[in-house]
């Protein structure tokens, strides 16, 4: 008895193909994207096996098992080298995925480089394509064995500087002494590393430019790296001073002008050594403790821009590298042409110009003049200061902290105007969330505290005057404390 046709194999194939394979295809995308959503590694795999396995293969029974085609056709053998050369790619896909796909540090396969892996995966899919071939089109395997080992052996002679590199990148990339981010020295040429390929590494310049350096001259030069074993690297400044100047003063001065310096760490603290008696100065060397090694150039400006106005504040000498030979005669100093300058200085501010020469001159006896760079703290938060700023040119910025942190512009404070003013206060904790600091180059001239003192006694009303600033200004204080801790700033 005759079989009816929904029972012949041609029919219930073509149902597979109808039905099963499209169910197939949508579930595996459904799943391909919820894996894709969670950076899942097989998600590629599945998307192999989505777009290329499982067209091939439907193909494939398509031609052998419905329109019944036979084997020796080669439409039919093409088809089937597409299906089985897609089946290897997925299958080392999967392999990929299950290895590789998600490590953790320090194992082997994190320490796998990408560049061997995928040279791997060329040789295995190469094999496979080889024998794919030989089984659908019974090709003699030994005669493409000969013929590509006389290629590879032409190839390897006109290749060989090719070839060279790439090895040379694979044994970087095994020993992994640098990777992507890190900064190298080699030749005198500093640069971060950008790219790493087959054939070179790609390092950017502190100038922006791209130096391109092929694998196997790498693989034979030294070179530095200054972000490994440890992100904290030490830049060393040199700098000299005056034979004049103490050395244990000088590198206190350099310590502190380091710690304000942003960008460098104090912990490791900065270090500072005598080096040498030089024929002009005695030369110190700074050690710099840094986290992030690209601001190299920003820190190392900040920091000698502000070793001068540190130096010009403690009295500290720069030396000139030069011989300079003044053929006059020795002037002595005369103190009452400063005395007269500093008076000239307060007849300028408002609050002193109306008080008499004799009080005048008894502030200036021991006042002196202060110069603070951009950014430096004229006065430090939490800091003990015993002056009265007064502002001859530049602006400074009067600002406040809360416990969280927080931190608010009181004022702006130009020429004509002073801080320092809660130094005049026995009891106050105001001064120790203060910090005022110079928004452009600031020149002071400051008056002790004990000096200022006796005048108030003296004069009613200038105390009157500085007392209304002071109070001022802690309203002021209060109210922003106040205004951060019910969170309306």
């Amino acid at each position: 008895m005759a079989e009816s046709f929904w029972q012949e194999a041609s029919f219930i194939w073509g149902l597979i193909l109808i039905i099963v394979f499209p169910l197939l295809i949508v579930v595996i995308g459904e799943i391909g994207i919820w894996l894709q959503k969670r950076n899942r590694s097989l998600a590629a795999t599945l998307q192999i096996v989505r777009n290329l396995v499982l067209p091939s293969l439907a193909l494939f029974i398509l031609f052998t098992k419905v329109l019944a085609f036979p084997s020796d056709r080669p439409l039919l053998q093409i088809i089937e080298t597409g299906v089985g050369v897609c089946a290897i790619h997925a299958v080392l896909s999967l392999a990929n995925a299950l290895l590789f796909g998600e490590v953790k540090v320090g194992t082997w396969q994190a320490n796998t480089p990408k560049l061997f892996r995928d040279l791997i995966r060329f040789f295995l899919i190469a094999v496979g394509t080889a024998l794919v071939l030989s089984v659908v089109w019974k090709a003699d395997l030994g005669g493409l064995i000969a013929a590509l080992g006389v290629g590879s052996l032409v190839l390897g002679l006109a290749l060989q500087d090719t070839l060279g590199n790439l090895f040379s990148g694979i044994a970087l990339l095994f020993e992994r002494p640098f990777s992507l981010g890190d900064w190298l020295e080699i030749n005198g040429v500093k640069g971060k590393v950008i790219e790493i390929n087959w054939r070179s590494v790609h390092l950017l310049t502190y100038d922006l430019e791209i130096l391109v350096i092929p694998n196997g001259i790498l693989g034979k030069e030294i070179f530095r790296n200054y972000r490994s074993p440890r992100k904290l690297r030490s830049e060393p400044i040199d700098i000299g001073f005056s034979y004049k100047d103490p050395p244990n003063k000088v590198k206190q001065v350099l310590i502190e002008t380091a710690l304000a310096t942003e960008g460098v760490l104090d912990d490791p603290k900065p270090i500072v050594r005598t080096m040498e008696y030089s024929d002009f100065s005695i030369n110190y060397r700074v050690k710099l403790f840094l986290a992030d090694y690209d601001q190299i150039p920003q820190i190392r400006d900040e920091f000698i821009t502000r070793i001068w106005y540190a130096a010009n504040r403690y009295n500290l000498t720069i030396p000139f590298p030069i011989r300079t030979l003044y053929h006059q005669p020795v002037s002595k100093s005369n103190p009452e042409s400063k005395l007269a300058q500093f008076v000239d200085y307060l007849r300028g501010f408002s609050t002193f110009a109306s008080i008499d020469q004799e009080a005048l001159e008894q502030l200036a006896q021991d006042a002196v003049i202060k110069h603070f760079g951009i950014g430096e703290p004229a006065i430090a938060r939490g800091t003990k200061h015993t002056g009265l700023y007064l502002i001859i040119t530049g602006q400074a910025q009067l600002s406040v902290t809360n416990n969280f942190g927080q931190e608010i512009e009181i004022a702006t404070l130009s020429k004509g105007e002073f801080f320092g003013e809660m130094a005049l206060l026995t009891q106050s904790d105001l001064s120790s969330s203060l910090l005022i600091s110079a928004m452009e180059d600031l020149t002071v001239l400051v008056l002790k505290i004990e000096a200022v003192q006796l005048i108030l006694h003296q004069i009613p009303r200038l105390a009157q005057e500085i007392g209304a600033v002071i109070e001022t200004r802690r309203q002021a204080i209060n109210l922003a404390q106040k205004t951060i801790e019910q969170g309306t700033i």
